[in-house]
């Protein structure tokens, strides 16, 4: 599950030849796993409204201030992977984290990316978005604000996701992280807490699911909305 905003402009260029518009977001969330030391893995879900044949046509962009100062930090990047280590393309969505202010990068993980879908998660870790003290995303300073930019590498066409989105990784404002696992016509539920204090400082418009199984477009995407208080 994944928890944040919804874009209801259904607008665009043709990315992917399929006749839509293939960069065109719809819905944005994140959800987050304690590791050991004290890590936090960081997931971020964008959904279109088109399905691509491969994802890495489009290049996603969410934009990360750490310090609540107003500023991007940090850009995490679902690019093609090839394109941006060797300069060729090789159709792999990597999930790359950029400091904004020293230009320096990293990547651990690979996005999840499936072909002819139309979601990609892109993993980071907090530590990726802890370079340097006055910018450090941490358990002392957990709070992050993001936007997100899309564009289309085939025919140039981009798009601002409108306004931004907060969320905190140790202290969430709502459950998010479950899974459940249902055979073909049937139904799970997994239980969502609301932590009414935390709500007031990130506040979520609701829960996004995933189903990769599911058709691509807004039907790979549940969206629920909560009226946190």
């Amino acid at each position: 599950m994944f928890a944040d905003r919804i874009d209801d402009d259904d607008e665009g260029e043709d990315g992917d030849r399929t006749g839509k518009p293939t960069h065109d977001v719809r819905a944005v969330g994140v959800q987050s796993f304690a590791l050991e030391g004290g890590d936090r893995l960081l997931a971020f879900a964008v959904n279109g409204y088109n399905r691509w044949s491969n994802a890495s046509v489009n290049e996603l962009d969410i934009y990360v201030d750490v310090n609540g100062d107003g500023k991007d930090d940090y850009l995490i990047a679902g690019a093609d992977f090839g394109a941006l280590t060797a300069g060729d393309d090789n159709g792999v969505m990597g999930s790359f984290v950029f400091d904004l202010h020293t230009g320096d990068g990293s990547i651990e993980f690979f996005a999840t990316a499936p072909t002819d879908s139309s979601t990609v998660i892109m993993p980071v870790l907090a530590s990726q978005l802890c370079t340097a003290a006055e910018y450090c995303l941490s358990a002392s300073n957990p709070r992050l604000t993001y936007h997100v930019e899309s564009h289309d590498r085939v025919n140039g066409g981009s798009k601002q996701v409108p306004d931004v989105a907060k969320y905190n990784p140790w202290t969430r404002a709502i459950t998010d992280g479950g899974f459940v696992t249902v055979k073909p016509g049937a139904s799970g539920s997994t239980p969502v807490v609301v932590n009414s204090a935390e709500t007031a400082a990130t506040r979520a418009l609701g829960l996004m699911v995933v189903t990769f199984d599911n058709k691509s477009g807004s039907e790979e995407a549940q969206l629920i909305p909560l009226d946190a208080r």
